[in-house]
């Protein structure tokens, strides 16, 4: 999670996921030559709002400025300043990067003070 990201609650990030597709077997007593397990980094970059019982699978890279809806399902990457929502999550269009002066600005006067 990079700088000014947030997260709601029940939110769950995963960076590992047993191989749903019935061609390996899944269960955390079964040795892992017979499983098919994806662990792979998930990144949240800056300035990200993640609502609140979201699921975010391995491998997604949550783009700067992204928000993302409650209740949704992020499988794949999420473009930078996008609005995502659904299972699975789409883009359903634009946030505002306004944000970034707003940041400058709290930098600046924090630096000072």
């Amino acid at each position: 999670m990079e700088d000014f990201s947030n997260i709601s609650s029940r939110v769950s990030i995963y960076s590992s996921s047993d191989d749903y597709s019935g061609n390996h077997m899944t269960n955390p007593m079964v040795p892992d030559e017979f499983k098919n397990v994806d662990h792979r980094p998930v990144s949240i970059g800056r300035h990200t709002i993640i609502g609140c019982g979201s699921v975010i699978l391995p491998g997604v890279t949550i783009g700067e400025g992204c928000a993302v809806g409650a209740i949704s399902m992020v499988k794949k990457d999420c473009k930078p300043f996008g609005i995502y929502a659904g299972i699975p999550a789409r883009r359903m269009g634009e946030r505002s990067s306004g944000l970034l002066e707003s940041e400058r600005r709290f930098l600046e006067v924090n630096k000072r003070g």
